[in-house]
């Protein structure tokens, strides 16, 4: 579980407060912005360690916006603030983009780049909807300013979200980069073995960026059945045990014993392994580490792939792999089944991998006209 944060490194990062937020007249028992802004995070972190890290980047950059350019506080805040920032993150000053916004932390660089509009700035509105109702349900502000805010992107209306995977030809040809990786040395045999492993257990098991870093071989437990599961521990603090097949089993063994390690299971060995040990020992890869891993995986990929292909592979994203699994999975398990396997709390969300295949939906409509 993630450790409180001390208001200190917020409150001294910020200009004085007005006055009037001293008033400890909330529920949360917050003095101020920077103590109501530490007990939303807090809270935050009891989900994962990647929610926390996104949630407190999200809420320092609202934070230093209203202060350092608007001069006000939460409690001030209102609609036309919030549309103001999410205009400023998508055309953002030079100096936003360098060290020294926050006094309190002169090495932090508040943004690497303009906020895109779309799927991106979504996200960001996502958290400061979380943040603001959070600050009104605990009565540190009179309403929720974010409630109106206008999302752009492919999540428009609930339930209806479009689902990026790899395409049957895709997938295909995933599998054919992963299989034409060089072994001609000791370091590109042990990269190729890492990189089979984190795809394999990605997809085999349909894990969550967080879900994959966040577990080693310690999660791996005997069932009563003469196999083995993945202890997960997922999205809202749910845990769910998702059966290891023969194959992923073997694959596990192999790389440990790659590395000198025997069995499948019964220590912290990483399921998404660094490539350079750390201290003599093998330490996972962070969420942010599998990405930059996966980025350069996938533009090995694109080098190789057809105009068609690379076009389409451009920008998917790692959670394209849980996506991937999902969808092959659908056509084989049912619904409820799913559901528990991929650890939603809703068949609603599940009910979104099970695509209707285009041919078929093509070859019933072909005389469907006037």
């Amino acid at each position: 579980m993630s450790q409180p944060i001390h208001p200190s490194v917020f409150l001294n990062a910020l200009p004085a407060l007005p006055a009037h937020h001293g008033a400890n007249d909330n529920m949360m028992g917050a003095g101020n912005d920077g103590e109501a802004m530490v007990l939303f995070l807090n809270k935050s972190g009891a989900r994962s360690e990647e929610t926390l890290r996104r949630y407190e980047r999200e809420i320092t950059r609202l934070t230093a916006f209203l202060y350092f350019e608007l001069r006000i506080g939460y409690k001030d805040v209102r609609l036309k603030h919030l549309q103001a920032y999410v205009s400023f993150i998508q055309n953002l000053p030079p100096r936003w983009l360098m060290p020294g916004i926050l006094p309190g932390q002169p090495e932090r660089i508040m943004f690497r780049s303009p906020i895109k509009p779309g799927k991106s700035t979504d996200q960001v509105i996502d958290v400061l909807s979380s943040f603001f109702s959070f600050l009104e349900k605990n009565r540190y502000t009179a309403g929720n300013p974010a409630a109106s805010l206008i999302r752009s992107g492919e999540k428009v209306a609930r339930g209806n979200t479009i689902i990026r995977y790899f395409h049957d030809n895709e997938w295909q040809f995933i599998k054919e980069c992963l299989a034409s990786l060089p072994i001609g040395t000791e370091r590109e045999r042990m990269e190729s073995a890492r990189t089979s492993l984190i795809l394999s257990l990605s997809y085999g098991l349909a894990l969550r960026e967080s879900e994959l870093t966040g577990h080693t071989c310690s999660d791996i437990h005997p069932d009563n059945d003469n196999g083995f599961y993945l202890s997960v521990l997922g999205k809202g603090r749910k845990r769910r045990q998702v059966p290891l097949n023969k194959v992923l089993q073997q694959q596990i063994i192999e790389y440990r014993r790659m590395n000198g390690f025997s069995g499948l299971y019964g220590d912290p060995f990483p399921l998404a392994p660094k490539t350079r040990k750390t201290g003599g020992l093998i330490t996972p890869l962070s969420a942010r580490g599998l990405r930059f891993w996966w980025r350069s995986f996938m533009e090995n990929c694109q080098n190789k792939a057809s105009p068609d292909i690379r076009h389409r592979l451009q920008g998917l994203p790692f959670h394209t792999l849980r996506h991937t699994a999902l969808t092959h999975l659908a056509r084989k398990m049912d619904i409820e089944d799913l559901a528990i396997f991929a650890g939603h709390d809703s068949i609603n969300t599940t009910s979104q991998y099970y695509h209707a295949e285009a041919s078929r939906l093509k070859k019933m409509a072909a005389d469907h006209h006037i």
